[in-house]
């Protein structure tokens, strides 16, 4: 089995983007790696072959666009083809994704670090009387 390079990463994203979406996600990538027997997942850490593709892809040609949802590592990313920029955009906008760029050492948010968006807290009004009564019987 090969291991993905940045050159698979590369060509998945090509191949996938032959379809509507502009917006390859890793989940996508994912699954060309296991149709085409490309180890993405590799011994060690989860992914860890992929996101060293990744990062020399960053390094070197830089042949594509990277997008994520945020900053934690559970966060979502996704790639697309300079080509296929705008439209990319559009989609990411949609997902409330943004693009980052590879500064030389480290991944770094186009446009600066992303708001995060909380969801608006519900505050019910605490009413006096229990929600619920016990009731023991024999007492």
């Amino acid at each position: 089995m090969r291991v993905v390079t940045s050159t698979l990463l590369v060509a998945a994203v090509t191949e996938l983007s032959k379809g509507s979406s502009k917006l390859i996600r890793a989940k996508d990538v994912f699954g060309w790696c296991e149709r085409n027997n490309v180890d993405y997942q590799g011994e060690g850490r989860s992914q860890e072959p992929l996101w060293e593709a990744d990062r020399e892809e960053a390094r070197g040609q830089r042949r594509l666009l990277k997008f994520k949802s945020g900053e934690c590592k559970q966060s979502r990313v996704g790639w697309a083809l300079p080509v296929h920029a705008a439209k990319a955009r559009e989609a990411a906008a949609r997902l409330g994704w943004h693009e980052q760029v590879w500064d030389g050492e480290k991944w770094d948010w186009m446009g600066g670090v992303p708001q995060v968006q909380r969801r608006p807290v519900r505050e019910e009004p605490v009413s006096a009387e229990p929600a619920w009564e016990l009731s023991i019987e024999g007492a």
